[in-house]
């Protein structure tokens, strides 16, 4: 059986310490570990991330006393038997984890003056090793040195330097090139891997939900519309998947997500919910009803994660007595596309995008478009959640990044 590779991510602190770095590592280190063997090493911090192995060496950590103590004289200009010494102990820690990892992902430590003796162990382990097992990711860059003249072997004039066989790859085309200008590369040869987020955290959408959305592929849709409502004949829920099926046609990735089962007082229910399901078959097999997947309505955490995620709502009722969905879809600042019935204007007033009650599925699919065109931040939301997920980030270039 052929042997996972092992990635060693470093820094100063582990993710339990917070910072924007270190959230960034741990998304790293924890989408990475489905590929490979992941470690991570640093000097202080609580340790936790499930199947990430740590490795703590006390004098990584920026804050070590003998660290901050050093630090100071290297300030001042002066190069001391402590920093040497220093130096050689985080060589001498260093080169059984790096000599056998077959990545080596430095998160900061390399292009900081946080922790000098680390730089320069650095640029003593690295000639040793293999070219590009170390990588250099950059986050952020030390100021330039002063005007003031070093010494030749001054290990801030590292900083100046690039780390012999490595790679480098930066957060941002600035970051890129101000890493090319500091260390005298070419901006082609760093690659640019963005930052991502963790949509479904910062959303705080729960785990069922999550798992649900995860198993669908609901935050690739483009747009996601949402649609909470019982399956009764009134709320015209054929309207809406005629119409996401419409958006799909002109090249949109667009994907409905009705929340509701069958009225359990409508005599009906079963028959209109098979006529949904064969015409949610026909138009595609891309829309969804929830109660085929989780086997009952939505409850009120469900319906809010997806108004929490979703583009926009949509409601093609040809009538209601209020429309309790309309007042959730504006508290969770959605573009509400529904009919023009009186009870909705009361409701909402005129922030909604209303469709004729005669309005066909084509209408709606024009109102979807234009409610979404009009607004800025729904469409940088959506793109967000498209691109930026961790999980795409670190399966679509993260991995490449540090594996390739």
């Amino acid at each position: 059986m052929k042997r996972r590779p092992s990635v060693l991510f470093v820094h100063y602190t582990f993710p339990g310490v917070v910072g924007g770095v270190e959230t960034v590592m741990a998304h790293h280190a924890m989408g990475m570990s489905q590929f490979t063997e992941v470690a991570l090493m640093a000097g202080r911090g609580p340790v936790g991330l499930p199947g990430v192995r740590a490795v703590r060496i006390g004098l990584l950590d920026s804050l070590h006393p003998r660290i901050v103590e050093v630090s100071r004289t290297m300030h001042s200009g002066a190069r001391t038997p402590a920093f040497i010494d220093l130096r050689a102990r985080i060589v001498a820690s260093l080169e059984p984890y790096l000599a056998t990892a077959d990545r080596v992902v430095l998160h900061n430590v390399a292009t900081m003056a946080f922790n000098l003796p680390l730089v320069a162990a650095l640029h003593d382990v690295a000639p040793t090793l293999p070219i590009d097992r170390l990588i250099v990711w950059v986050h952020d860059l030390a100021p330039p040195p002063g005007a003031a003249p070093m010494a030749a072997d001054d290990p801030r004039r590292l900083l100046t330097r690039p780390l012999p066989g490595a790679r480098y790859v930066a957060v941002s085309d600035e970051r890129r090139r101000a890493t090319a200008t500091a260390l005298g590369l070419q901006p082609a040869a760093i690659r640019v891997v963005p930052n991502g987020v963790d949509v479904t955290g910062v959303l705080r959408i729960s785990r069922a939900s999550a798992t649900i959305i995860g198993r669908l592929g609901l935050s690739a849709a483009d747009p996601l519309l949402v649609l909470p409502a019982r399956l009764v004949r009134r709320k015209r829920i054929e309207l809406a998947i005629e119409a996401a099926a419409i958006l799909r046609d002109r090249g949109h990735d667009a994907r409905l997500v009705v929340t509701g089962g069958p009225d359990p007082h409508d005599p009906d229910g079963t028959a209109y919910l098979q006529e949904l399901r064969a015409l949610v078959v026909a138009a595609g097999d891309r829309d969804v009803l929830l109660v085929d997947e989780i086997g009952h309505s939505a409850g009120e955490r469900m319906v809010g994660d997806l108004y929490a995620l979703a583009d926009a709502l949509v409601l093609p009722s040809a009538s209601e007595g209020f429309g309790l969905p309309m007042l959730e879809a504006a508290v969770a600042r959605l573009p509400i596309i529904c009919s023009d019935l009186p009870v909705l204007r009361e409701v909402v007033g005129p922030v909604a995008t209303y469709v004729p009650l005669d309005g066909g599925p084509a209408a709606f699919a024009d109102a979807i478009a234009q409610a979404l065109a009009g607004s800025t931040l729904a469409r940088l939301a959506g793109r967000i959640r498209r691109q930026s997920d961790w999980r795409r980030i670190v399966t679509e270039q993260v991995r490449p990044a540090i594996l390739d």
